[in-house]
């Protein structure tokens, strides 16, 4: 049973590497295309290995927010471009103002492919929220 789901999940990988990937864009001409964040213009999420220990760092300001809250998920690569929480490696914070830091740390990390990925959830006076998901550079234990 273990050998069909294996060969299933191999062929399934093997015909996404021949899939064509189709990105739209609607721009107008001469001008530079870039995500449209109503609430927020940038991101920051930062993700240091020293030894098997990971420091992870994100932060958001924006002046229109009333309330973000940040989630942080250190992952780890598992197969090829699958990447998973790693040893329950999450955490939340909310604060209700224009302006969210956060840094957790993780220790014992095992051998591997690491990212951090943090989604932050913006809320303006109004209620109107926004989500950004950023992803740090990858690390190696």
């Amino acid at each position: 049973m273990k050998f069909k789901i294996l060969v299933s999940a191999f062929l399934s990988a093997i015909m996404l590497c021949f899939t064509p990937i189709v990105q739209a864009v609607a721009a107008e001409p001469y001008s530079i295309v870039s995500p449209l964040y109503e609430i927020a213009t940038d991101a920051y999420g930062r993700l240091s290995i020293t030894s098997s220990n990971a420091s992870c760092t994100s932060s958001i300001q924006r002046s229109s927010a009333v309330k973000i809250t940040a989630e942080q998920y250190l992952q780890k690569q598992r197969f090829l471009w699958i990447w998973t929480t790693y040893d329950d490696a999450e955490w939340t914070k909310t604060a209700y103002t224009n302006v969210i830091a956060m840094s957790n740390t993780k220790t014992g990390l095992s051998s591997g492919k690491y990212r951090l990925k943090t989604i932050f959830t913006l809320t303006d006076s109004n209620g109107k929220t926004e989500t950004i998901t950023v992803y740090s550079d990858t690390k190696s234990v």
